[in-house]
């Protein structure tokens, strides 16, 4: 199977391992809406997939993503959409998150350079990490005056803690590899040149063992530790849409294409 999204996604397959690379390295793998889909559509074919045993995300060029693409977004706001079918698009990331938690076949996420925003979600979305000594990885959403979206809060939460998960979230501040290792968001750390043969290495642990067994066990873990997930993280939605009104969101914006310090004021 070899499928292609031109300069988005690529598709690829070695025996019973999958490649899914994000492919816009010139714009340092952004993640547009059409992006967001393709990764969608992926993640949930794997359903019907008998066989795969493992499934690599991985990205191409020196950066993983740095998240979402600004300008993609400047073009969404600018249709002026009506509250109810932003609020419906919006929605949208978590239905991502959770059809990459619900591929059956283990995940891995092999992240070099940078990864932002809805590209660390995408990260901790996924059964392990292993991470370039390069790496750095943030949620970046507060400096824009946003919450973190996308149901996406409890998977930090479950990896870190509560206490390093508010560090990462309420700050913005990009963390290392090592550090994130440390504290248990990354699962290995590999030499930027053997990140992916080392995250083949992994995934051929995974391929070694009964699949049933593997696959019925992630999913039992899954649901254990994010059973409370979804009740608690229905309105971050709302959240967005509330904080997008701010006088502080739209100084947030401008001080971020501008290279400058915000000034905010609460309001």
């Amino acid at each position: 199977m070899d499928k292609s999204k031109p300069d988005e996604i690529t598709l690829k397959r070695d025996g019973d391992i999958c490649f899914v690379c994000f492919n816009r390295p010139e714009r340092n793998n952004t993640l547009k809406q059409t992006t967001l889909q393709a990764l969608e559509e992926i993640a949930r074919s794997f359903a019907d997939d008998i066989k795969t045993k493992v499934v690599i995300f991985h990205a191409s060029g020196k950066h993983f993503s740095f998240g979402a693409d600004l300008r993609d977004i400047q073009k969404q706001a600018a249709k002026n959409l009506p509250l109810v079918l932003r609020r419906r698009q919006m929605a949208f990331g978590a239905d991502l998150l959770k059809s990459i938690q619900n591929i059956p076949q283990v995940t891995i996420c092999a992240v070099q350079g940078t990864a932002v925003g809805g590209a660390a979600a995408i990260a901790s979305a996924c059964d392990f990490r292993i991470a370039s000594t390069d790496c750095k990885i943030s949620y970046g959403e507060v400096k824009l005056a946003m919450p973190l979206m996308w149901q996406a809060l409890p998977l930090c939460v479950q990896l870190v803690g509560p206490a390093r998960a508010k560090k990462m979230i309420m700050s913005g501040q990009p963390e290392t590899a090592e550090t994130l290792l440390h504290w248990g968001f990354i699962d290995e750390i590999s030499d930027p040149d053997e990140l992916l043969e080392n995250a083949l290495k992994m995934a051929k642990l995974y391929t070694s063992l009964p699949p049933m067994a593997v696959q019925a066990i992630k999913k039992s873990i899954n649901a254990y530790s994010g059973a409370l997930d979804q009740a608690v993280m229905h309105m971050d939605t709302d959240q967005f849409l509330l904080l997008q009104t701010s006088a502080d969101a739209k100084e947030a914006f401008l001080a971020v294409t501008e290279k400058r310090p915000g000034k905010f004021t609460g309001n």
